[in-house]
């Protein structure tokens, strides 16, 4: 997954990078490329912590 994830930023990067101004630019980086890699991040992390809080409740019984 993080090889995906490390492919399509650099995409994401280069076609920043194209961009006509360094405003255009930062825009299209933070809005195609920032933005989805936290939500992703955010997915998968709270994912993680419902099974530990699981792994935690059946440990305790």
């Amino acid at each position: 997954m993080y090889i995906i994830l490390i492919g399509y930023l650099y995409v994401v990067m280069m076609f920043s990078i194209v961009m006509g101004s360094i405003a255009k630019g930062l825009l299209v980086f933070f809005i195609f490329g920032f933005m989805p890699t936290v939500i992703l991040i955010w997915l998968k992390r709270g994912k993680q912590i419902v099974k530990e809080r699981k792994r935690e409740e059946e440990e305790d019984l």
